[in-house]
């Protein structure tokens, strides 16, 4: 124990429960850790945070922890590694952090496997149709029986994707198996040797939108990418196409996205929006060619976050390979969470 690291999880007291779970707490015995927890209440500024890192050697983020920028390491001078307890690091990172050398992990590898998971029930229930002729619970809609012809098969559609990130690649995974006529991808990185590498179309966005049978939306937040999607691109979904949001909703223009499922040309299926919780007023609720789920497409393998990220320490320490680094340019073209609507 005396040789182990300094480590610190920076996250709300909020969430330590969620992720400092049983399975992690026995990781961390087993590796000889001890990993002190944040006793602030609340939601700290960036100078309260400063004394809390001094002699820290290897830190825990996940969602509500500041930037680790030079105000907040300013006592700091003994940071190696960085594992963050959740999906994109663009709201954690700073160039600062990376030119001290600090090494930067994250679990959006395995976060990434649970919504492309998410991302594959929902292409089948899309090219089902379900939502035209299913009951669902108690005041649904009747069972509908003339309705039921007209599915899809995977292997007769085309599948397009906007991203290429770790959601798009485990997604893409899941999907090959289904044997789609198509997988059509857009990515502002994705080059055609990589494409043609991987079987894939690489394709423009406005083509994606106006082609697709599927559309998922699963690029990250970025500046260039925000309101990306507006109403030239959605008045050119096909009839009968499904639009399926599991990024973020800014990437879509809210208001052009109603108007156009207010015409009942396409169907859409989304897990995100622009406030959350969606507010009991909002137009999505009542309409019928729309299928909501509560932000929860990453939900279901939260406890084993912060073991994989203890996992990463444990290589970095013995001076073994990463498995989830993560370079700064890929941290920048990840969601930044400063472009979301605060509530």
């Amino acid at each position: 124990m005396d040789n182990s690291p300094h480590i610190f999880f920076m996250g709300p007291q909020s969430l330590q429960d969620r992720f400092w779970t049983e399975q992690a707490k026995t990781r961390a015995a087993e590796l000889g850790y001890e990993v002190r927890l944040n006793t602030l209440p609340g939601k700290l500024h960036a100078g309260e945070w400063v004394e809390q890192l001094v002699g820290v050697e290897a830190l825990l983020t996940t969602w509500g922890s500041p930037r680790l920028d030079e105000m907040v390491l300013l006592q700091n001078q003994t940071l190696k590694i960085v594992g963050h307890v959740g999906g994109s690091v663009a709201g954690i990172v700073s160039q600062a952090l990376y030119e001290r050398g600090v090494k930067v992990c994250t679990a959006n590898t395995l976060m990434a496997r649970t919504v492309a998971e998410w991302s594959l029930m929902m292409t089948m229930v899309g090219l089902r149709h379900l939502l035209s002729y299913a009951h669902f619970g108690v005041g649904g809609q009747a069972l509908d029986w003339p309705r039921r012809e007209g599915n899809l098969p995977p292997d007769e559609a085309v599948i397009g994707i906007w991203g290429y990130g770790d959601v798009a690649k485990a997604f893409i995974e899941l999907l090959r198996p289904l044997h789609p006529q198509v997988i059509a991808v857009h990515d502002d990185f994705l080059t055609d040797e990589m494409a043609e590498a991987e079987g894939l179309q690489k394709i423009g966005l406005d083509e994606l939108f106006a082609t697709a049978d599927v559309i998922h939306c699963q690029t990250g937040l970025t500046t260039a990418n925000k309101g990306r999607v507006g109403a030239a691109q959605l008045a050119a979904i096909k009839e009968g196409a499904v639009l399926i949001n599991c990024g973020r909703a800014p990437l879509i223009d809210e208001g052009a996205l109603i108007a156009e499922l207010q015409r009942h040309r396409f169907t859409a299926i989304m897990d995100v929006f622009e406030e959350e919780p969606l507010p009991e007023d909002h137009p999505f609720r009542t309409m019928r060619n729309v299928i909501l789920t509560p932000h929860c497409a990453g939900n279901g393998r939260d406890g084993r976050y912060l073991r994989l990220m203890l996992d990463e320490f444990d290589r970095f320490f013995r001076g073994a390979a990463l498995e989830t680094e993560v370079s700064l340019e890929r941290a920048l073209a990840m969601t930044d969470s400063s472009l979301l609507r605060k509530r």
